[in-house]
């Protein structure tokens, strides 16, 4: 069934462009009347004018007003021409990237006002008209660097997951008056990204890709709401939070110390169901009754073996620190040796007393500065008293809960203030002290209504996503220069929080001396020694003796270039299936990247014929491929008499074959094509020699599928390939493939070893040899991985100079298997022909690099190594081919 927007009333902003226009045209060509609201006057008009030049029942009428300065003018605009407004589009948007260190206070005002503060007053003015007539649908436009940060976005990143934590509040408070409220990520061409995205990319990403997911989510018999989707390049995916089991320790606080929890931190960040608690995909706060009910039937807490003595000594400063949580911080970094900055509006002298009488003189000193106006002036005090800042906790916070139809707009500016713009300015201020001495903490404080949303705190939830979103980006920025922020959201019993707790969980006493030995511990450098460093960026509820960690999961989702509202409707399930295949993208580069590789793989598969035909053309190209020149007719010519094609042929059929019908991302959870490695190549040659023409079908299964620590995963899989006519085998190959950050769930474990050739599997080690039998070098050419992905593998890596940047090459790398080609073709020369070859791919090489083969004979065995001259590393190793009949030694 058609979905028809007949009669509805349609506001989109930032709608004289990109996506905008597009959403514009398509809900007009359903019969939905548009106002077109654009800040550029012509351009308005003339999408305005196309919508009309459509015919139909579709209407459209322009408007020019600014969203931050006068979002009622929108709303009216749509009354005063249509009569009612249904459905609003919250688009529009600005950039002003700059990285942290240099951007200004306006470039990061100026974002949040066009984006987040803009959709606040548009969406207030459009509120009541749609409660009234208990129908309304708000699509507000994330994006992937609010989902997770992005290099010299601090302020868009802010903006952006600002907007995501106001809309899931938006949907609570909206659901019984039937308005539906989603969020979307959508990487897409326009004006606002066609300076940021690399050119090739922006083709395949347009604006009419990310409308049907928009149509269909905005249809009247649709019911989503509150979800989130991320979509490029016709992928379509949901996005859902994903909290980690945690754990748990006995709720002391005489014994819940930083050393307590640094043993037992790898539980924390694992993802594994534990009898007290469950990985959970939640749209709201933890049960913190039933856990620390639990916490409290543990044994006492026992301090591990690693004390933590890296903060004293080291300066503090901790907003909002006169009482509660902030005061609870204090004590705790005063208690491991460091001075601290006592910080709050209000006079925080007995605090500073209390510290300094019993961790000694001059170990805190109070702070009265305004936080918003005047941080500059706290971190001076600081500098002043202490000659240093290391570490900085935005902690300080005030709340003006109200129901969105009755929220005003000082009471959104005062919460949007205090959380989001202190956060900036302080953080803003620590900066170059902090790039100065290569080295500092930030620990920013976001709400679970800032993960989750909730009811009558959407300026609330706002601010402290928003706080997320700049906190990721800090974090990416931060992490080179020794900077290490990450972002908790406390359930603690304050005073702020009293006002909302219920009589259970005052009951329940969730003192802040539950959350502050955690704050301490993701400020030592203990902790970072234990992570190897990479406990930044991240997120952390904490609260009555259990901590967790939460980050994003994503759908397998769907690929059609082609996709429809309808098909979107019809394929819903498994486009929100998270049942396999699912991801947790930590990045914007990787997300893009994971995207657009399930784009191509689509396409690739979808062109693919169901076997392998070759012709001596084909057999030509690969010997090229492979450095083969005129001097060697054998390989280039297919009248000699000797013509021939390469055994390392061998690995081709199976790459090509679109037959083939092992699925990795189904084999292990969190699977990216973006960091899948080939490690381990073996292959077989059943028909020897190989003929140089044919048709061949190839068949695969896995072999192994196995967990390698939290870090990756180990897929091996087995490929039969035969004659298409006469079924005779011809090759088997056995590929080794390493997934970074994949998981292999005990459920998911395949391991079947027995089924593996002996030959793959023996260790071929070099170290005890002596001098090799033979050596030789080689030159690779600068074109070489250009011709070489001509014999079949197209993975843009080998070809793109802005996606090998991407994944911090820093160009375009040779593939693994044409240097085993390489390799191997000086073995053949020398030694003479073999049928089995295995080999351990250990390092890139570079196309124009020159390599170094050298050999080692054993009976009939070869054990090979290659080493790239260019860079010293050995990039083939565990190595052999095995000869057949007579050897030319």
């Amino acid at each position: 069934m058609s979905l028809e927007f007949k009669d509805r009333v349609v506001i989109i902003t930032g709608a004289g462009g990109g996506l905008g226009r597009v959403y514009a045209l398509e809900y007009a060509k359903r019969g939905g009347k548009v106002v077109v609201n654009d800040l550029g006057r012509s351009a308005a008009d003339s999408v305005v004018q196309e919508i009309k030049k459509l015919g139909g029942e579709g209407d459209a009428v322009a408007n020019y007003d600014s969203v931050s300065d006068n979002g009622a003018a929108i709303v009216e605009t749509a009354i005063s021409n249509f009569g009612r407004v249904d459905i609003l589009i919250n688009n529009a948007g600005i950039l002003r990237d700059s990285s942290f260190a240099k951007m200004s206070e306006k470039q990061f005002q100026q974002v949040i006002d066009v984006h987040l503060n803009g959709a606040f007053k548009l969406t207030r003015a459009a509120w009541p008209h749609m409660r009234k007539q208990k129908f309304g649908r708000i699509i507000n436009t994330c994006s992937p660097a609010g989902l997770y940060g992005n290099f010299g976005q601090a302020n868009y990143s802010a903006a952006k997951l600002g907007l995501l934590g106001f809309g899931e509040s938006l949907a609570k408070e909206g659901y019984k008056y039937n308005i539906n409220v989603n969020s979307i990520a959508p990487l897409a061409r326009s004006a606002m990204t066609e300076n940021v995205i690399p050119a090739n990319i922006l083709k395949e990403l347009g604006p009419e890709k990310i409308a049907p997911l928009i149509l269909y989510l905005t249809h009247e018999n649709t019911k989503v709401t509150n979800n989130i989707f991320e979509l490029a390049a016709g992928f379509y995916s949901q996005i859902r939070w994903e909290r980690s089991s945690g754990e748990l320790f006995h709720p002391n606080v005489e014994t819940l110390t930083p050393e307590t929890i640094l043993p037992k931190f790898n539980k924390i960040i694992e993802f594994k169901d534990k009898p007290f608690n469950k990985v959970q995909h939640p749209i709201e706060l933890s049960n913190y009754n039933d856990l620390i009910t639990k916490a409290r039937e543990l044994p006492e807490n026992k301090n591990g073996p690693i004390p933590i003595k890296s903060l004293r000594g080291k300066v503090v400063i901790i907003t909002g620190s006169g009482s509660g949580l902030g005061k609870s911080h204090a004590q705790w970094f005063a208690r491991y040796g460091a001075k601290v900055v006592i910080n709050d509006i209000r006079d925080p002298s007995a605090v500073v007393d209390e510290i300094n009488k019993k961790y000694g003189s001059g170990s805190a000193v109070a702070d009265t500065h305004d936080i918003v106006k005047e941080a500059q002036q706290v971190v001076q005090t600081a500098v002043d008293k202490f000659g240093r800042v290391d570490i900085l906790v935005n902690n300080a916070g005030i709340l003006r809960d109200r129901s969105f139809a009755k929220m005003t707009e000082d009471e959104w500016n005062a919460v949007i203030n205090v959380h989001l713009f202190s956060t900036f300015a302080l953080s803003k201020a620590v900066w170059p002290i902090f790039l100065k001495q290569k080295s500092g903490y930030i620990i920013n404080t976001t709400s679970t209504s800032g993960i989750y949303g909730n009811f009558g705190q959407c300026n609330y939830a706002a601010a402290k996503a928003a706080i997320l979103g700049f906190s990721r980006t800090l974090a990416l920025e931060g992490t080179k220069r020794g900077i290490t922020v990450n972002v908790i959201a406390p359930h603690a019993e304050t005073a702020m929080t009293k006002t909302i707790f219920s009589s259970k969980e005052l009951n329940n006493h969730f003192d802040p001396g539950f959350v502050s030995p955690f704050v301490v511990l993701l400020c030592s450098d203990e902790l970072q020694e234990l992570g190897k460093n990479r406990v930044k960026g991240l997120l952390f509820e904490v609260g009555g003796g259990w901590c967790g960690l939460t980050r994003w999961q994503r759908s397998r989702g769907i690929v059609n270039s082609d996709a429809t509202p309808e098909y979107l409707a019809e394929h819903w399930k498994e486009l929100t299936d998270f049942s396999k295949g699912t991801m947790n993208p930590s990045s914007t580069q990787e997300s893009s990247m994971a995207i657009l590789q399930s784009v191509h793989k689509h396409a690739a598969d979808k062109a693919k014929p169901k076997t392998y035909k070759y012709t001596s053309r084909d057999v030509i190209l690969y010997n090229l491929g492979l450095g083969a020149t005129t001097r060697e007719l054998q390989y280039t010519y297919e009248n000699h008499p000797q013509f021939q094609v390469l055994p390392t042929f061998a690995t081709i059929p199976y790459m090509a074959d679109g037959s083939i019908d092992i699925k990795f991302d189904e084999l292990v959870d969190n699977f990216n094509y973006a960091m899948l490695l080939h490690g381990e190549q073996y292959f077989k040659i059943n028909k020897f020699p190989l003929p140089t023409s044919g048709e061949l079908r190839t068949t695969g299964k896995p072999l192994q599928v196995l967990g390698k620590s939290s870090k990756a995963a180990i897929i091996v899989g087995g490929y039969e390939t035969v004659d298409a006519k006469t079924n005779e085998p011809v090759i088997y190959n056995e590929g080794t493939f390493f997934v970074r950050n994949a998981v292999v769930p005990d459920n998911k474990v395949i391991n079947k070893a027995k089924e593996r050739s002996p030959f793959a599997t023996k260790a071929f080690v070099t170290k005890d040899l002596g001098d090799p039998d033979f050596e030789a070098e080689i030159s690779t050419f600068e074109d070489q991985a250009a011709l070489y992905r001509l014999s079949g593998d197209y993975n843009p890596l080998h070809i793109d100079p802005q996606l090998a940047k991407s994944v911090k090459f820093p160009k375009p790398i040779l593939h693994g298997l044409c240097t085993l080609g390489v390799s191997a073709k000086e073995l053949f020369e020398k030694y003479g022909p073999f049928d089995e070859l295995k080999a351990r791919f250990t390092n890139v090489v570079f196309p124009g690099d020159r390599l170094k083969v050298k050999a080692w004979k054993k009976n009939d065995v070869v054990i090979f190594q290659t080493t790239d001259l260019n860079t010293g590393k050995i990039v083939l190793d565990n190595s052999a081919i095995k000869l057949i009949g007579k050897s030319k030694l």
